[in-house]
């Protein structure tokens, strides 16, 4: 661009000094005034097709961009970032091959007839040596005529691989496939997928309401396991401690001796002196001990 600013700068010069010039010299000649006009108008006419044509012959190509240069319909070259030469009359059309991120709403059906709403995000490029094939086969309105299309089979032919419940449980499978199956789609129009995202998944009304109900009865039923489990741990707890207080009692009673219930007896008397007592050969005799006193 700044050659071409270069040569209109010098022609617009060449004009503005040179034609003064010659009108004074050739004012005072009136036959060669009509030449004078003509010759003018003659040379400002040709510096514009100049201008014109020396415009047309250069462009630029931005960074992450590519040109194909096409010629009555016919695909000459492609051309990268830079600064390039063309024939005159060709046509450039630009493509960018930089990451392209589309969003896309889809319908599908899931194996069991239940309609799926979702909201899709795909990441993609175009392979900047193929653009001219893809252009040749498609033109430049790609994602309208082969994007947008393959975005919407692929999700409907996968969404039926699942029933409606997987579609939630199994959802990184799904993606999975809706990226393997978009993938070989746009491949064969040299456009590189690099990332499919669900951003989000609707079900109908009547399915969530469904589904709602149903997380209801479960948590009613994990409550309920919840505490019956909770009795059992409650009722082995009691027979655990009834199995050692019985085990208790039994140690207790066999370590008892002569030497403990003599103690316990000890621990027991009052300190009074008994009435009666016995003799130990098994003789019975009765000593008054009232008396003594």
């Amino acid at each position: 661009m700044s050659m071409f600013f270069l040569v209109v700068f010098v022609l617009c010069a060449v004009v503005c000094f040179g034609l003064p010039a010659v009108m004074k010299s050739s004012w005072d000649d009136a036959k060669g005034v009509k030449t004078l006009i003509c010759r003018i108008c003659g040379g400002v006419s040709s510096g514009i097709a100049v201008i014109i044509l020396i415009g047309a012959m250069f462009y630029v190509v931005n960074p992450g961009e590519v040109a194909v240069e096409v010629f009555f319909g016919k695909i000459m070259k492609y051309a990268e970032n830079g600064l390039h030469i063309k024939n005159p009359l060709s046509d450039i059309v630009r493509f960018d091959v930089k990451t392209v991120k589309e969003e896309h709403k889809a319908e599908g059906a899931s194996k069991d007839l239940q309609k799926i709403d979702y909201d899709v995000a795909i990441n993609y490029h175009l392979d900047y040596s193929q653009v001219g094939n893809l252009y040749q086969k498609v033109g430049h309105d790609y994602a309208i005529k082969v994007i947008s299309p393959a975005v919407q089979e692929c999700i409907k032919a996968c969404s039926s691989m699942f029933a409606v419940e997987e579609i939630i449980t199994r959802r990184i499978e799904l993606k999975e496939k809706i990226f393997d199956m978009l993938q070989t789609r746009l491949s064969n129009y040299n456009i590189m997928l690099e990332n499919v995202n669900l951003n989000n998944i609707s079900f109908t009304p009547e399915f969530n309401k469904v589904v709602e109900e149903k997380q209801m009865e479960e948590q009613k039923v994990k409550t309920a396991e919840y505490r019956r489990q909770q009795a059992e741990k409650e009722k082995e707890t009691s027979i655990l401690q009834a199995q050692a207080e019985a085990e208790k009692q039994r140690l207790l009673r066999n370590s008892v001796s002569t030497e403990v219930i003599q103690l316990k007896w000890i621990e027991k008397w009052s300190g009074a002196v008994p009435q009666v007592i016995s003799g130990s050969s098994g003789n019975m005799f009765m000593l008054d001990l009232s008396k003594k006193q």
